[in-house]
């Protein structure tokens, strides 16, 4: 198969929407940390926790109880940043940096007690690949679209529920304003303090899932450096989006894009060297970052 075939690109565009899933759950909850006022820089190493106990807690009960997992895991840690920076005053900056290094090398010990003797954990079911009924037929986009897995479509889901929520609900009102104008919110009678906590707890959540649905969504089990650096492409991708739903989402295809050609192409493309295609979405990031950056649309408490 060639990029010349319509089938090459059909599973190429397949593939972006599969690879976009974890780095737009996990920029969603970065974005809803940073709408609030808040950064969390722990992404990384909060997803790589999610994505170990989404295997673990599927290998004892099931795909469902992995995503639960993940999710628990994931806001405990967001729970730990909230108090450290909201209650106890620490610098966000370096906690963030603390958590994501904690989150990674706690994950690594536990790996290593659960499997001693082997680099890849015992495999775990998939959760569910759903083919929507006639959808799924249509010509080229029918495969596209409406045959992915559960994580592919929940994360359509939070794009949807992320776009009404904050254009249209007093809960996005509220979270904006915090964000934006935390002394002016507290006169009007928000309880900042509880807004952050919620957000940051909730944004830790979403990072737990993001790494899910590495593990639960396209591997199916787990091995140490899986993340391979998409919480900090989740970071930039909150900038490339101007902190906004939809332009995370955008983002997140951008990178996913670059990647599912890579792994693709590297059988269809031999004239290209197999090197670019490794750095080639992080490149393409970087460069969508600089024309970007001069848009200063951030949270202003930030």
């Amino acid at each position: 198969m060639t990029w010349t075939d319509i089938v090459f690109w059909q599973i190429v565009l397949g593939g972006t929407l599969r690879l976009a899933a974890p780095i737009f759950l996990a920029a969603l909850g970065e974005m809803i940390t940073e709408r609030a006022g808040t950064l969390n820089l722990g992404i990384d190493g909060i997803m790589t926790a999610g994505a170990f106990a989404a295997v673990v807690f599927a290998h004892m009960a099931g795909w469902p109880a992995g995503l639960l997992g993940a999710a628990v895991v994931g806001g405990c840690y967001g729970a730990i940043l909230a108090v450290s920076v909201i209650r106890l005053g620490a610098n966000q900056i370096i906690i963030g940096i603390a958590i994501s290094l904690i989150g990674a090398g706690l994950t690594s010990y536990l790996f290593q007690l659960w499997q001693p003797s082997g680099q890849m954990a015992i495999f775990v079911p998939l959760t569910p690949t759903w083919k929507v009924p006639f959808l799924s037929d249509i010509p080229f986009i029918g495969p596209i679209l409406f045959r992915q897995n559960l994580m592919t479509y929940a994360a359509f889901g939070a794009l949807a529920v992320g776009v009404f929520v904050l254009a249209r609900t007093r809960i996005g009102i509220v979270l904006k304003a915090v964000g934006d104008d935390p002394a002016g919110a507290e006169m009007r009678g928000v309880n900042t303090a509880l807004v952050r906590y919620t957000a940051l707890t909730l944004g830790g959540a979403l990072m737990g899932l993001a790494g899910a649905a590495i593990t639960l969504g396209v591997l199916g089990a787990f091995n140490d450096g899986l993340t391979n650096g998409r919480g900090y492409v989740a970071l930039a991708v909150v900038i490339i989006g101007r902190w906004s739903v939809p332009g995370a989402f955008a983002g997140a295809l951008l990178f996913s894009f670059f990647e599912s050609l890579g792994l693709r192409a590297q059988g269809g493309m031999s004239f290209v060297p197999t090197e670019l295609f490794s750095i080639l979405p992080y490149a393409m990031t970087l460069l969508a970052l600089a024309l970007t950056a001069r848009a200063r649309i951030a949270p202003r408490a930030l």
